[in-house]
């Protein structure tokens, strides 16, 4: 072999060396961003489940199947805050004491679009109103 094939060799050998070192770097961020994902939306089901328990085991209805406001915010009021989730609840505009609307934000998160979770609940949805006969 020739001093140039032997430098052609090296300079090939390096250069694909450094394609596939770049393609694993590469894979293994993915990976970690991935799986950071799942932890956040994770987190914000968590949240969500905690809501939907706490609501579902209070009295909050009246016998017309509407939430008693104010049991609703003495009920959601007693829930611990959670400091990584900026959490909202709104009545519904169309109908405020039928439904309640959850919105959920990761407070930190990376640059870029944060997750979030919405859901409305009612006081069927819950299972708070008795089934009517029929």
């Amino acid at each position: 072999m020739t001093l140039t094939e032997v430098v052609v060799s090296a300079a090939i050998l390096g250069m694909s060396t450094a394609v596939g070192l770049q393609g694993w770097t590469h894979t293994a961020k993915a990976t970690k961003s991935a799986a950071l994902i799942d932890q956040q939306y994770q987190q914000l089901e968590q949240r969500l489940l905690a809501s939907r328990r706490l609501l579902q085991a209070s009295d909050l209805v009246d016998v017309a199947c509407r939430f008693d406001v104010d049991a609703v915010d003495s009920a959601l009021a007693a829930m611990p805050p959670d400091p990584a989730v900026l959490e909202q609840w709104v009545w519904d505009p169309l109908a405020p004491a039928t439904g309640l609307w959850l919105s959920l934000q990761l407070a930190e998160t990376d640059p870029g679009p944060p997750p979030a979770r919405r859901l409305l609940f009612t006081p069927a949805g819950l299972g708070h109103c008795p089934r009517e006969a029929g």
